[in-house]
């Protein structure tokens, strides 16, 4: 076996791990963990799309690998937008016609303008580096989310770690083949994937808190006002910024 089909099979392996990964907010929906209204359709509907465009790309390069991979996509994809829709529907039946009818138009325009229209594969390849930077926009909003909030709880670990690992075995297998287009698209996806890692590690550290344990004085008041002992609790770093710029006196009343 060759290196191209070792490297093709293991990007489709890492591919459908990645889109395997987009599953779990769902699963926390139907557990009633989550609302259907927080998980990442925005991601999924550009997925789908990207995942459409690679396959015809795919078809037009005779590239199994491509076909393969992004078929699993298109396929994992468009079932969480159908479960979303089914969920959408009981609440807002005219969003959900509407989303429906989005996709379904998405579809027919992408499948005939790119496999009847254009008969360049080259041009098709950079229309696909044009949808894969659309999925872009989702970990680059992300990103902005945690520095803006200072928090990494905007970010999934396993979709980020899972999307980083799926674009370096596309960037490999493309560098494989030759194909600048799939160099290009992945490489990109790497870059976003370690800045979006780094991050989520850095707001991640800091809400560790490993520090000496902190006293607070708490102060109580009877007929006659005194102080009693100091009580010792730990006090994470968030509270202790709170407390730097707004001081709190915590006043306790003992019974007559």
């Amino acid at each position: 076996m060759d290196v191209i089909n070792v490297t093709g099979m293991a990007a489709v392996g890492l591919s459908s791990c990645f889109y395997l990964s987009l599953i779990f907010p769902f699963c926390k929906v139907l557990l009633c963990k989550l609302n259907y209204e927080y998980t990442p359709i925005a991601l999924i509907d550009t997925v789908y799309v990207d995942s459409l465009a690679w396959y015809i790309y795919g078809e037009k390069i005779l590239c199994k690998q491509l076909r393969y991979g992004n078929c699993i996509g298109g396929i994992v994809s468009l079932s969480l937008i159908v479960i979303y829709l089914l969920f959408e529907l009981r609440k807002y039946p005219v969003d959900a016609f509407l989303n429906c009818l989005i996709v379904i138009l998405g579809t027919l325009v992408i499948q005939k303008g790119l496999s009847v229209i254009l008969e360049d594969p080259q041009i098709v390849g950079k229309i696909c580096i044009g949808t894969r930077l659309i999925t872009f926009s989702y970990p680059i909003l992300m990103i902005y989310r945690a520095v803006k909030e200072k928090s990494y709880m905007s970010i999934s670990l396993p979709t980020t770690v899972a999307y980083l690992i799926f674009s370096v075995g596309w960037f490999i297998f493309g560098r494989n083949i030759k194909d600048n287009n799939v160099v290009c698209a992945n490489g990109i996806g790497i870059i976003l994937g370690i800045i979006q890692f780094v991050v989520y590690l850095n707001f991640r550290k800091k809400y560790q808190y490993n520090g000496p344990t902190k006293t607070i004085g708490i102060e109580r008041s009877g007929e006659d006002t005194k102080k009693d002992d100091s009580i010792t609790m730990n006090i994470d770093e968030e509270s202790q910024e709170r407390a730097r710029e707004k001081p709190v006196k915590i006043i306790t009343k003992l019974d007559s």
